[in-house]
């Protein structure tokens, strides 16, 4: 009688699972189809403006886009960094995803040798610094690394 119960109870088991699916595989669907939904009506709202407006917003994106990369690109040259580059993205005109901003996270351990040290902290003080145009992150970094290196030169010489 025992191994008759566990076997319905199996079957129950399997049967909620595959309602289950079946269940998350209609709102995948539905959530699809909103969202081709929404493209459409933004597509259809984009039809009252002329071309020219529109190339000029896609165009506003695809530079934002590139210039937003090749920032982050000059962060992540110059330091030794723990993740690759991080970014953030917009949906464009076009439904395709343009790059916004972006975040690199550097190695920022402090090697035990002051040599060592000395020689990390210039290169995350240049890496914080490289792109031409300095958020407010990039110039708080760059001024860390170089106080902490200035505090390090202070100790070497006070030894």
């Amino acid at each position: 009688m025992e191994a008759i119960n566990s076997v319905s109870r199996s079957n129950i088991y399997m049967q909620l699972a595959q309602k289950r699916a079946d269940l998350a595989n209609i709102d995948k669907k539905e959530q699809e189809k909103n969202t081709q939904e929404s493209y459409d009506k933004t597509n259809e709202t984009n039809s009252k403006y002329d071309q020219k407006d529109y190339d000029l917003v896609l165009g506003k994106f695809k530079k934002l886009d590139t210039e937003t990369k090749a920032h982050e690109q000059a962060h992540a040259a110059n330091a030794p960094t723990t993740t690759p580059i991080n970014y953030n993205y917009q949906v464009g005109p076009d439904g395709k995803l343009y790059a916004n901003g972006g975040s690199v996270r550097y190695d920022t351990s402090i090697p035990e040798d002051e040599g060592s040290a000395n020689y990390k902290l210039e290169q995350l003080q240049n890496a914080a610094s490289a792109p031409n145009e300095l958020s407010a992150a990039d110039a708080q970094i760059a001024k860390t690394a170089n106080l902490n290196r200035m505090l390090l030169q202070s100790q070497e010489e006070s030894f």
